[in-house]
This record gives structure tokens, C-alpha cells and sequence, in this order.
């Protein structure tokens, strides 16, 4: 990411796997932070740099395929030994023992939606990452969490300001939407779900954090 002038959001890599071939692991060497994986559109599976010895089993067919990997920057280390946590795929890609080439990058930093094209129905599969806009009228701007209940994970702005990311691990199950963010009358809300598409959006007047313990300090 960082050699193409990017530092946080989604980056894109694209190329085409010759065939035909057997069934033969994939594996991304290098990868920052998370990668989704398909194969002429068909989701693979994900790739995680927690998991660095992990593959994934892809084989072609006489024509070959088209390989997509889309990789998430999660944030960087700010200590200690991975103080240099490049973001995207800093190494390469190999099909078994055979480096892939000749790919297509795009960057994917998310700071300016303002082109985005929207479309108002579109059959999304769980898998398949898309945008979702959803819209509500208020009477005044008031503060509010955002409950995303069957959604897997992704980002959501609201009224073109990104609130953060959501995820189906928790433990945080709402995201804060201060009052000043909402405008009297119609609002925005603008999702980018990469695993799980939900129905809808829910407005509530307080935080869910999820799960909760009580701290060792409070029996002092």
C-alpha cells in the first residue's frame, strides 16, 4: 500500500492463474492485514496474518482463472519490533511453488465516496463485498449508537463520516454516532459489508460493548 501512496483502507490485486491445474494450495506471503480471496468472482476463503502458514486449496481449469484478493489494512503497531507494518501484500503470491505475476493493483482508500454509484436493487451474495445505503428522517440531531444485528463486517459512515468498524467477533456490538454528526431531517447511512449482508440498521439510545467483566480494582 505504502509504495502506491496509500495508508489505511482496501487494496485490490487482480491476475489471471494459468491452467488447467490440480488442486494446489495458495498461499499470500506477507499480508497486511487480511485478505479476501476469489476465484473468477467465487469466494475461496480468507487469509489472515495471524494465521501466516495458512492456505487455500484453488485448482483451473484449460482456460486458467481470474485470481482477485482483496486485502484490509486493520491498523499498524506503534512499538516495539513491527514498528515497519507495511499494509497490503509485501512479499508475493505463489500457486504451490509457482510465483503469480503480472497483477493489477488498485487502491481502495475509501476517504473520498463521493463517486461511488449506487444501485437500488442488487442480489448480494454473503461473500461478495458491497455498499448499502440505508436513510432516515430525524426531527433534531440527537447522540446514537448503531446496532449492525446480522451483519458480518465492515465500515460505516454516516453522512459521509466514517463512525468505524463493525465486526460479528465483538465484543463491541454498536457504534457511537454523536448528535453533531446527524442533521435535522434525512441522514445517510453508508455500509460496506465484506462477509454478511444484513436487512437493516438499528438506532438505539445506548451502547452495547458487549460482554463485560468486572474490574479487579472495583473490590478495593
Amino acid at each position: 500500500m505504502e509504495r502506491l501512496g496509500q495508508s489505511f483502507g482496501l487494496i485490490h490485486y487482480r491476475t489471471h492463474v494459468p491452467g488447467p491445474r490440480p488442486e494446489l494450495p495458495l498461499r499470500v506471503d506477507g499480508i497486511g492485514d487480511r485478505a479476501q480471496v476469489f476465484a473468477d468472482g467465487r469466494p475461496l476463503g480468507v487469509l489472515d496474518r495471524n494465521r501466516p502458514e495458512q492456505t487455500l486449496p484453488l485448482a483451473t481449469g484449460p482456460a486458467g482463472a481470474t485470481l482477485d484478493i482483496l486485502v484490509e489494512a486493520l491498523g499498524r503497531a506503534n512499538y516495539g519490533p513491527q514498528l515497519d507494518d507495511r499494509k497490503g501484500i509485501r512479499r508475493g503470491v505463489s500457486h504451490e511453488r509457482q510465483r503469480l505475476h503480472t497483477w493489477e493493483i488498485r487502491p481502495l482508500p475509501l476517504t473520498d465516496l463521493d463517486a461511488l454509484v449506487l444501485h437500488d436493487t442488487l442480489d448480494t451474495a454473503d461473500g461478495d463485498p458491497a455498499f448499502h445505503r440505508f436513510e432516515t428522517d430525524l426531527d433534531a440531531p440527537a447522540d446514537a449508537f448503531v446496532a449492525l444485528p446480522g451483519w458480518g463486517r465492515g465500515l460505516l459512515w454516516l453522512n459521509g463520516f466514517l463512525l468505524g468498524r463493525y465486526t460479528d467477533e465483538g465484543p463491541q456490538r454498536t457504534l457511537y454516532a454523536p448528535a453533531p454528526l446527524w442533521h435535522a431531517g434525512r441522514n445517510t447511512l453508508l455500509v460496506l459489508e465484506l462477509t454478511r449482508h444484513g436487512a437493516s440498521l438499528e438506532l438505539r439510545d445506548e451502547p452495547d460493548l458487549g460482554p463485560t467483566t468486572r474490574a479487579p480494582s472495583a473490590d478495593y
